[in-house]
Protein backbone atom coordinates (compact mmCIF):
# COMPACT_ATOMS: atom_id res chain seq x y z
CA UNK A 1 0.00 0.00 0.00
CA UNK A 2 1.25 3.48 -0.79
CA UNK A 3 3.40 2.27 -3.69
CA UNK A 4 2.90 3.64 -7.20
CA UNK A 5 0.78 1.50 -9.48
CA UNK A 6 3.01 -0.77 -11.60
CA UNK A 7 0.76 -0.43 -14.66
CA UNK A 8 1.77 1.92 -17.43
CA UNK A 9 0.03 5.31 -17.09
CA UNK A 10 -2.21 4.74 -20.11
CA UNK A 11 -3.59 1.31 -19.13
CA UNK A 12 -6.47 2.85 -17.14
CA UNK A 13 -7.79 4.44 -20.34
CA UNK A 14 -9.08 1.04 -21.47
CA UNK A 15 -10.46 -0.11 -18.12
CA UNK A 16 -14.27 -0.20 -18.17
CA UNK A 17 -14.27 0.47 -14.41
CA UNK A 18 -12.10 3.59 -14.59
CA UNK A 19 -13.71 6.86 -13.57
CA UNK A 20 -12.13 10.14 -14.57
CA UNK A 21 -12.93 13.30 -12.63
CA UNK A 22 -11.96 16.91 -13.38
CA UNK A 23 -9.01 16.52 -11.01
CA UNK A 24 -7.60 13.95 -13.45
CA UNK A 25 -7.63 16.36 -16.39
CA UNK A 26 -3.98 17.51 -16.09
CA UNK A 27 -2.76 13.91 -16.21
CA UNK A 28 -5.12 13.03 -19.04
CA UNK A 29 -3.81 16.00 -21.00
CA UNK A 30 -0.24 14.95 -20.20
CA UNK A 31 -1.03 11.56 -21.71
CA UNK A 32 -2.55 13.21 -24.77
CA UNK A 33 0.61 15.29 -25.22
CA UNK A 34 2.78 12.17 -24.75
CA UNK A 35 0.80 10.32 -27.42
CA UNK A 36 1.24 13.29 -29.78
CA UNK A 37 5.00 13.27 -29.22
CA UNK A 38 5.12 9.51 -29.81
CA UNK A 39 3.06 9.92 -33.00
CA UNK A 40 5.59 12.44 -34.34
CA UNK A 41 8.53 10.14 -33.59
CA UNK A 42 7.24 6.68 -34.49
CA UNK A 43 6.31 5.17 -37.82
CA UNK A 44 2.51 5.25 -38.17
CA UNK A 45 2.21 1.47 -38.09
CA UNK A 46 4.18 1.24 -34.87
CA UNK A 47 2.16 4.00 -33.21
CA UNK A 48 -1.06 2.32 -34.32
CA UNK A 49 0.01 -0.96 -32.76
CA UNK A 50 1.38 0.44 -29.50
CA UNK A 51 -0.47 3.64 -28.55
CA UNK A 52 -3.50 4.14 -30.81
CA UNK A 53 -5.70 1.78 -28.77
CA UNK A 54 -5.19 4.15 -25.82
CA UNK A 55 -5.04 7.48 -27.67
CA UNK A 56 -8.34 6.96 -29.49
CA UNK A 57 -10.60 6.57 -26.45
CA UNK A 58 -8.81 9.39 -24.67
CA UNK A 59 -9.52 11.83 -27.49
CA UNK A 60 -12.86 10.44 -28.65
CA UNK A 61 -14.57 9.30 -25.45
CA UNK A 62 -12.91 10.51 -22.26
CA UNK A 63 -11.88 14.12 -22.85
CA UNK A 64 -15.13 15.13 -24.62
CA UNK A 65 -17.01 14.38 -21.39
CA UNK A 66 -15.43 17.41 -19.74
CA UNK A 67 -16.37 21.03 -20.23
CA UNK A 68 -14.08 22.97 -22.54
CA UNK A 69 -13.41 25.52 -19.81
CA UNK A 70 -12.20 22.76 -17.44
CA UNK A 71 -9.90 21.37 -20.13
CA UNK A 72 -8.51 24.82 -20.87
CA UNK A 73 -7.87 25.46 -17.17
CA UNK A 74 -6.14 22.10 -16.74
CA UNK A 75 -3.98 22.72 -19.82
CA UNK A 76 -2.15 25.39 -17.83
CA UNK A 77 -0.75 22.63 -15.59
CA UNK A 78 0.67 20.67 -18.50
CA UNK A 79 4.22 21.36 -19.62
CA UNK A 80 4.26 18.82 -22.49
CA UNK A 81 7.39 17.09 -21.16
CA UNK A 82 8.21 13.44 -20.54
CA UNK A 83 9.21 14.24 -16.95
CA UNK A 84 5.52 14.79 -16.14
CA UNK A 85 4.78 11.07 -16.51
CA UNK A 86 6.33 8.01 -14.83
CA UNK A 87 7.94 6.68 -18.01
CA UNK A 88 10.50 3.97 -18.54
CA UNK A 89 13.69 4.99 -20.32
CA UNK A 90 12.60 3.29 -23.57
CA UNK A 91 9.32 5.25 -23.57
CA UNK A 92 10.96 8.66 -23.51
CA UNK A 93 10.36 10.96 -26.44
CA UNK A 94 13.40 13.16 -25.80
Amino acid sequence: MGAPCPARPWVCLLCPLALFAPRHLPNLLRLKAFFARQFRQMPREQFAAVFAPYARPLSADILPRFEKAAIAAAQGDVGDEDAELPLRAEESTS
